[in-house]
């Protein structure tokens, strides 16, 4: 039996029940050796529509080259540009937003304005990190 074989065995048995530890992380850690059809195959197979970990795995495997090169870029933009870029609606929203979360502590006051009123406008959850963002930097006066 081939590593697909296995593997798309696995997946249908697990379909109807929940994964085995073990068995998962057996599945995952094959799934480089397979070809690129066959991960492609894998990954559009019915019987992963609910398989978030092994499906992540493959789209990682499938598409890594372009997240890389996808978060370089957004690590080299500045804040005004991870702003600018936010707005754009190019599907890099979630993780501009992730980037300015993580570079906030280690910012100047202006650019941790210009962040919370950005975010401010944006999602529920946004809305309250910023809140929470805004208060810390009031109380550390």
């Amino acid at each position: 039996m081939t590593d697909y074989e296995y593997i798309f065995q696995q997946v249908k048995k697990f379909h109807f029940s929940e994964w085995n530890d073990a068995e998962l992380r057996k599945c995952v850690d094959m799934l480089p050796k397979l070809s690129r059809q066959e991960q492609i195959s894998l990954y559009r197979s019915k019987w992963l529509v609910n398989e978030k970990v092994l499906k992540d795995a493959i789209f990682q495997l499938l598409f890594h080259d372009r997240i890389e090169e996808r978060d370089n870029k957004i690590k080299a933009m500045n804040v005004d540009e991870l702003i600018t870029n936010l707005h754009a609606e190019n599907g890099y929203g979630k993780f501009v937003v992730l980037e300015m979360k993580e570079r906030f502590d280690s910012l100047e006051n202006d650019d941790k304005m210009k962040i919370i009123d950005t975010l401010s406008a944006t999602t529920k959850a946004n809305q309250k990190w910023a809140e929470g963002k805004k208060k810390q930097m009031n109380s550390d006066r």
